[in-house]
Formats: C-alpha cells, sequence, structure tokens
C-alpha cells in the first residue's frame, strides 16, 4: 500500500517531503493504502484503496484538486472524490474515473482538456460533460481520453496535431468520439497523439508521427486512428512522449517512434516508424519479475536480467541500468532464479546458491553487508534444491527437507526463534520435511512433505493463517488447510494450492486478493470461489493468479495497474480469465444461450440492474455461474463489459 517515486523532484513530485531530486527510489510520505500511482509531468497522484485519491508536487494549475495552487511535496487529498477507480496525471492535469462510470478531471485548462465546455482551470474535480459509462481514463500532454463500456473512445482537449482521433484538428472542450472505433478495451494519450488496443489485440494510433510514433511506417501524422504495421497479437499498450510500446500476448514487446535515448530497447538510437521487437530472450524458460527488475532462466543454465540495477541486482559487474537483458556474470549452471526487491539469486545444478545485489540486511548470506554487484557464494549451503527471495531476506529448501533463511528478521522472517538478522543462512525452527519454501514480503511459508503449510514471521493481516494477528517467529501452520501441492506466499497474503486443484487463501482482502467474493480479510484459510481445476498458484501484491489444467490463468484481485489481464481497471473479486477470453453469451454456462435466461439477464444488465434484479428467475437449471458477481465478472472480463454495476 505504499509508494516509492524516484528523478526529478524540484516541484517535490516525489512526495518524500522534500524537493532534492533522488536516483534511486524514495517512500512518499503517508500513503499506506495506494492500489495504483500515476506520474504526470511534475505531479503525481495516487489511487488508494476506498476510491479516494491523493495528489503531490506542482500544483500552479491546481492540478492536485485540492482547492489550492501551492506546491505540495507530500500527498494532499483531492476534494471530493471517494469513489474513484482509475487515476491519470497528465502534463499539469488529472482525471479519474468514477465507480459509476463518470470522469471527472482537474488542473490545467487552456485548451479544454478538463472536458467540462470551459477553458478554465479548476483546482478541485469537475464532471466531464457527457462521459456516464467510462471504464478508463488517460491524461496525455494537453488532451485526454476515455474508454467507454460500449468499446468505443472520446477524448477532449488539444487537437492541433489530431489526437483526438476525430478527423479535425479543432480543439473541444468536451468529449467527441474517436472515428470508426468500437472495440476498444484500453487507450493511452501520450503527448501529442493516442493509442487505443482493440479486442482482436491489434493496435492503432493517431495523431502527431514526426518520429514514427504512430507506427504505420510512415512520418506524416494523422486525423483518425491508424492501424499500428504488423504488430502481433497485443494486450497492453502505452503511448509515451514521442515514442509507443505494446506487450504481445506471445511474452514479447515491440516499440516504435523515437529512440534517441535508446527507448525503444532495440539496442539502437535510431528511431522507426514501424513496431521493433525489444532485444529478446528466446531461449528462456523461466523468469522472476522483482521490484524494479527482471531475471530470466536461460536452456543453457546462464541468467539475464534488465533494468534498475542500482544495487547492482543485474549481476553484471555494474551499476547501469540496462533497457535489454544483460548477462549475469560467472553463471552457468543455474537451475532456478528469484528476484526479489533489490537483489536476486540463482540456484545452482550441484545444490549451491549464488545471489547478488543490495546487502544491507545480510541478503545476500555472503556474512557480509556489502552490496556485490556479481553473484557471491551463500555461505555453507550445497545440498539446497529450492531458492525463494523476499523484500530482503532470502530462503532455501535443502535436499534433507530443511529449511534456512537468511537477511532481515524484524518480525521472525528468518523463523528461528529470533528476530536478529543473519548474515548467513540459519535453520527454521522444526522444519525437517520441506519440500518447498515461498519468501513473501516480511513472512515466509513452507510446503511439508505431509502436504501441509506452515507460515513464520509478520501475521499483522493474517497472512500465516493460523487464525490469529500475532507474529509468529518459529513456523505455525495454516488452520484447516486441505492437502496442500504448492504454497505462494505474497506481500501480507498466501495462497495454497490444494492436491485437489482448488485454491484457499488467507490473509489480507482489501483488493479482493483472497478471491472468495469478499474483501474482508481472514485469519485462516478460505475457498477461492469458482475457479476450475488448478495446476500453479502465485500471490503477489494485491492480487493472485492460478494456471488452471487446460493451460489457461485466472487470477483475481486489483486490476488498477492491469495486473489481472482482464482490463477491468479496478477489482475482481473472483477469478476472471485472463484476456484474450472467448466470449459467449451463454451467460449462465448452462450449455444453452436462451432468451428468456441469458438475454434476459444481458438486457437487465446493461440498464443498469445488478445482483438478483440480473438473476432472479433467469439463470438456467444447469448454470455454472448463478450468482451475480459471477456473472458480472464473466461479462466484463470475458465480454469486455465495463462499468456494470456492482
Amino acid at each position: 500500500g505504499g509508494a516509492r517515486c524516484w528523478g526529478e523532484n524540484a516541484s517535490g513530485q516525489l512526495g518524500n517531503n522534500s524537493t532534492t531530486q533522488s536516483l534511486i527510489p524514495v517512500v512518499v510520505s503517508g500513503l499506506t493504502t495506494a492500489s495504483a500511482v500515476s506520474a504526470g509531468n511534475a505531479h503525481s497522484c495516487a489511487l488508494l484503496a476506498g476510491g479516494a485519491v491523493r495528489c503531490w508536487g506542482e500544483n500552479a494549475s491546481g492540478q492536485l484538486g485540492n482547492s489550492s495552487t501551492t506546491d505540495s511535496p507530500i500527498p494532499v487529498v483531492v476534494t471530493g472524490l471517494t469513489t474513484a477507480t482509475v487515476v491519470s496525471a497528465g502534463a499539469s492535469h488529472s482525471c479519474a474515473v468514477l465507480d459509476g462510470g463518470g470522469v471527472q478531471c482537474w488542473g490545467f485548462n487552456s485548451t479544454g482538456q478538463l472536458g467540462n465546455n470551459s477553458t478554465t482551470q479548476s483546482l478541485i474535480p469537475v464532471i466531464v460533460s457527457g462521459l456516464t459509462t467510462a471504464s478508463a481514463v488517460s491524461a496525455g500532454g494537453n488532451h485526454s481520453c476515455a474508454v467507454l463500456v460500449s468499446g468505443g473512445v472520446q477524448c477532449w482537449g488539444f487537437n492541433g496535431r489530431g489526437q483526438l482521433g476525430n478527423n479535425s484538428t479543432t480543439q473541444s472542450l468536451s468529449p467527441v468520439a474517436a472515428v470508426g472505433l468500437s472495440t476498444v478495451t484500453a487507450v493511452s494519450a501520450g503527448n501529442f497523439h493516442s493509442c487505443a488496443l482493440l479486442a482482436s489485440g491489434s493496435v492503432q494510433c493517431w495523431g502527431e508521427n514526426g518520429s514514427g510514433q504512430l507506427g504505420n511506417g510512415i512520418y506524416t501524422e494523422r486525423l483518425f486512428p491508424v492501424s499500428v504495421s504488423g504488430l502481433p497479437t497485443a494486450r497492453v499498450v502505452s503511448a509515451g512522449t514521442f515514442h509507443s510500446c505494446a506487450v504481445l500476448v506471445s511474452g514479447g514487446v515491440q516499440c516504435w517512434g523515437s529512440n534517441f535515448n535508446g527507448q525503444l530497447g532495440n539496442n539502437s538510437t535510431t528511431d522507426s516508424p514501424i513496431p521493433a521487437v525489444v532485444s529478446g530472450l528466446t531461449t528462456a524458460t523461466s523468469i522472476s519479475v522483482g521490484t524494479n527488475h527482471s531475471c530470466a532462466l536461460l536452456v543453457s543454465g546462464g541468467v539475464q536480467c534488465w533494468g534498475s540495477n542500482f544495487n547492482g541486482q543485474l549481476g553484471n559487474n555494474s551499476t547501469t541500468q540496462s533497457l535489454i537483458p544483460v548477462a549475469v556474470s560467472g553463471l552457468t549452471t543455474a537451475t532456478s532464479v528469484s528476484a526479489g526487491s533489490n537483489h536476486s539469486c540463482a540456484l545452482l545444478a550441484g545444490g549451491g546458491v549464488r545471489c547478488w545485489g543490495r546487502n544491507s540486511n545480510g541478503q545476500l548470506g555472503n556474512n557480509s553487508t556489502t552490496q556485490s554487484l556479481i553473484p557471491v557464494v551463500v555461505s555453507g549451503l550445497t545440498t539446497a534444491s529450492a531458492v525463494a527471495v523476499g523484500d530482503s531476506h532470502s530462503c532455501a529448501v535443502l535436499s534433507t527437507g530443511g529449511v534456512q533463511c537468511w537477511g532481515l528478521n524484524g518480525n521472525g522472517q528468518l523463523g528461528n526463534n529470533s528476530t536478529a538478522q543473519s548474515l548467513i543462512p540459519v535453520a527454521v525452527s522444526g522444519l525437517t520435511t520441506a519440500s518447498g519454501v515461498s519468501a513473501g514480503g516480511i513472512h515466509s511459508c513452507a510446503l511439508l512433505a505431509d502436504d501441509s503449510v506452515r507460515c513464520w514471521g509478520r501475521n499483522s493481516n493474517g497472512q500465516l493463517g493460523n487464525n490469529s494477528l500475532t507474529d509468529s517467529l518459529i513456523p505455525v501452520a495454516a488452520s484447516g488447510l486441505p492437502l496442500a501441492a504448492a504454497v505462494s506466499a505474497g506481500q501480507i497474503h498466501t495462497c495454497a494450492l490444494l492436491v485437489s486443484g482448488g485454491v484457499q487463501c488467507w490473509g489480507n482482502n482489501t483488493r479482493g486478493r483472497l478471491g472468495n467474493n469478499s474483501t474482508t480479510r481472514s485469519l485462516i484459510p478460505v475457498a477461492v470461489s469458482g475457479l476450475p481445476t488448478a495446476t500453479g498458484v502465485s500471490a503477489g501484491n494485491t492480487h493472485s493468479c492460478a494456471v488452471l489444467a487446460g493451460g489457461g490463468v485466472q487470477c483475481w484481485g486489483s486490476d488498477t495497474a492491469g495486473q489481472l489481464g482482464v482490463d477491468t481497471g479496478g477489482t475482481t473479486l473472483v477469478p476472471g480469465a485472463v484476456l484474450p477470453g472467448q466470449c459467449t453469451m451463454d451467460i449462465d454456462g448452462d450449455g444453452v444461450v436462451g432468451t428468456l435466461t441469458d438475454m434476459l439477464m444481458l438486457a437487465r444488465a446493461s440498464i443498469g440492474l445488478s445482483g438478483t434484479a440480473v438473476t432472479q428467475n433467469a439463470v438456467g437449471a444447469q448454470a455454472l455461474r448463478s450468482t451475480w458477481p459471477d456473472i458480472r465478472a464473466y461479462l466484463a472480463n470475458t465480454c469486455g463489459m465495463r462499468g456494470l454495476a456492482q
């Protein structure tokens, strides 16, 4: 729930009660329940778990929304917003989508970017004219765009380069429809151009094109959407200042446009008017994503990492960030890799473990607190069979069934009946038959040979699952959990895959990360609702995901950053299929598309009804989806119908 920022800070846009720039992430003051963050030009905004919004930084145009024009180096409350689901910070204005589908904006308005049929700046949120069914919003340079539940896009504000997409260069003080778009699932407003992701996975862009940022092979601006040339099926699109990028369904990334600073990631500084492949990994077997960096295991036994490198977490004997994968020095026999906040570890074929990066709490396990830019040997480990990296601690399973952990231990996350950090591995108390381990934020969990789960460390949210809120310095059993096949410790919750194929989770549930159609925390394991047979599970920060027996993936919890892969932009309390899904009008899943069942429910939902008003006397006798939350999730996640009533 916290936030960290880095970079320029002359206006307090880092939010740490300072105006001094920072080359490393610093904590934003006072944020404990943030679910999403958006960085504008010289200000930033965060969406809080309850629907409120706070902003900080430059405020000369009222872009902080607190009825003032005074800069603030700490977050201030945006006036009157209590039901926001999405927030976006633009150049000097900000916008938010509300729970009911409306949009409100605030700040600079010289070209109508607030969308309220005016050019007067506003120090508090004002209603964007005529928008009642928005599912997402993006605030750009001096214009804004919103995705509608219908799949259309409407934009407003400056239009000198055609960035509104309505075949005109005339600015508009209220929303106008982008030409020809009807199946859009996401939109991104850049500086003077915009891009939209379609349900088919294709991308269309419009507006300024001097650097090739529209991706259509030429450098001529377009006043209406044009297709990005040759792009494989995409699932995410982002428009920057003079370049754009898309994440592909295949897992690759392609970018196009300006490349002066190497922002296309293709090991070049030459602009490209068509998508260029981000220098990729063609022999990767697994990947682990940390806070600001990622690492991949190669078939050869090598490891490559990329991203932030201030603490040497890329392992290439450097502290220079890398926009393309670089080889971790000296690793040739790795069998798995785990990336944490600012350090990484690899398990070697012989049973040894090597770690690299930040070491302020001894998380590298080499009896030192000095960071290392290359892998160092974890002291005394020669028979490890698995390794897991948390925020500032690490753990390994031994071939004997024991578990050893090292690093930060303020909440007992090392499990050795102590709160003293350890610079070398120490034995977790009482574990002799472990088959797996997972290191979370500040707690850890192990799977035992008898298919039970035990956890230790921080328990303020019930993440240990023992029907308590008391931290434990030694492993405690997760209460009432059926036979487990795997366990995953998240930031403040935990999930277990059952031998039966079900999934149960416990701990914090404010964003629905337990998947039991509730937001109430649980101190003991609860079943994830409606999940088909699963083969794997992973608990993240505010969301969880399961791999299904058929090869699909379903996720639940917060989706404010797209982490569910379903493009809801909000919260999903039950599992939803990761896009692209296959939508049919068999809404209740009984195998029959019925006029008085499926079509009646669709009609009721489309006019804003919810709950039993949708499902009563309309659910088929063999329904797989019989409750409104299940049906709503299906319509939203698989069929793309956003903004349905709760």
